[in-house]
């Protein structure tokens, strides 16, 4: 039975796969090192006492930097220093294999989640490498396994710190990412405000305004028509004054949901103001919209609406307008608008055309 692989799941994440982490070797030139130079290492130099004398060391160095005690204070430094002690149990013990790349990159990434300053982390790293240094001196008498031994630690302290900020820094780039990309969510849902009205779900007055011009541009350089309905609901104040403004907004609502199912996927409603709405109807000619225009009227007028224990008998009245040569949108709302006037003096729930 094959041998599992050990998972490796920061060494996935990042692309430390086989050649990246021999060019990283190669590069250190620790390549050459044997497992035997380790062994001597941890024999002569990491041992228990020697590992415990190094960290505490080290903390006392540590929490002399003002930046490193405010970020250790809220820690229990006795854990940190067992964790610290298992750092220099594993040091340079199978380097060559993914698990030792993985467990210096989990350093590397508990740093970077705890926001410790770059500057400050490399100066860690350099002040352990000193401790081992000194304990090294301290230790081994013998000039030739001192130089031997001094460039491991050397070699392993640069690999150690080269994976460890590789991750540190892409740590930082993929929160980076993230924020960006949580932006761009928060922009587009401003966006989709900004583009909708809050109430009824069709397009928001700004949106509404901004796509006509565009049809009005359209149409004049195309020549196609473009027909536009005012349609506004009949005695809504009377609903608001018996009723209340929240039954009226479900009016509205139910109103705006309609007048959306009575239109063609291309067509375009948006709320102009209250309880008025302006249908876009581009590439559509006049007879076209009147029919588009009395399937509104019958959706609304047809059933109650229906808000709780209140059934509402609503219709609406529509102003047709078709863009003429020197329309702008203001000159082809206020005709629609003025054709809506003529369907309420005709007495409400019908279509009137513009003059």
């Amino acid at each position: 039975m094959p041998a599992r692989k050990p998972e490796t799941p920061l060494c996935d994440q990042f692309g430390f796969d086989v050649d990246w982490r021999r060019a990283q070797l190669a590069l250190i030139g620790l390549q050459e090192e044997s497992r035997d130079t380790v062994r001597q290492l941890h024999r002569c130099v990491l041992t228990d006492d020697a590992s415990q004398r190094i960290v505490n060391g080290f903390y006392e160095q540590l929490l002399h930097d003002s930046r490193a005690k405010s970020l250790l204070e809220s820690y229990d430094i006795d854990r940190l220093k067992l964790t610290q002690v298992a750092y220099l149990t594993d040091f340079g013990v199978d380097f060559r294999d993914a698990g030792y790349f993985e467990t210096r990159a989990r350093v590397g990434i508990a740093h970077a989640r705890v926001g410790l300053p770059l500057a400050l982390y490399l100066s860690a790293f350099g002040v352990m490498q000193t401790l081992i240094l000194e304990m090294l001196t301290e230790c081994v008498s013998d000039m030739a396994e001192h130089q031997l031994l001094s460039r491991l630690v050397l070699k392993l302290t640069t690999l150690d710190i080269a994976v460890a900020t590789e991750v540190y820094h892409r740590s930082s780039v993929l929160e980076l990412d993230r924020s960006v990309k949580h932006l761009r969510l928060e922009q587009s849902l401003l966006r989709t405000q900004l583009q909708q009205d809050a109430l009824t779900g069709v397009s928001s007055r700004t949106s509404l305004l901004d796509a006509l011009e565009a049809a009005i541009s359209r149409s004049t350089k195309t020549g196609q028509p473009l027909c536009i309905i005012m349609a506004d609901l009949d005695h809504f104040k009377a609903v608001n004054d018996r009723y209340g403004h929240m039954v009226g907004d479900k009016v509205l609502t139910e109103v705006g949901a309609r007048i959306r199912a009575a239109l063609r996927e291309f067509d375009l409603v948006g709320r102009y103001g209250g309880e008025e709405f302006v249908i876009v109807l581009e590439n559509t000619s006049r007879h076209t919209a009147l029919q588009v225009a009395e399937r509104i009227r019958q959706r609304i007028a047809g059933q109650p609406i229906k808000t709780g224990s209140h059934q509402l008998d609503i219709t609406i009245s529509q102003g047709l307008a078709l863009r003429v040569e020197g329309d702008d949108s203001q000159s082809l709302l206020q005709r629609a608008d003025d054709a809506m006037y003529k369907a309420k003096r005709a007495g409400r729930n019908c279509v009137a055309e513009a003059d």
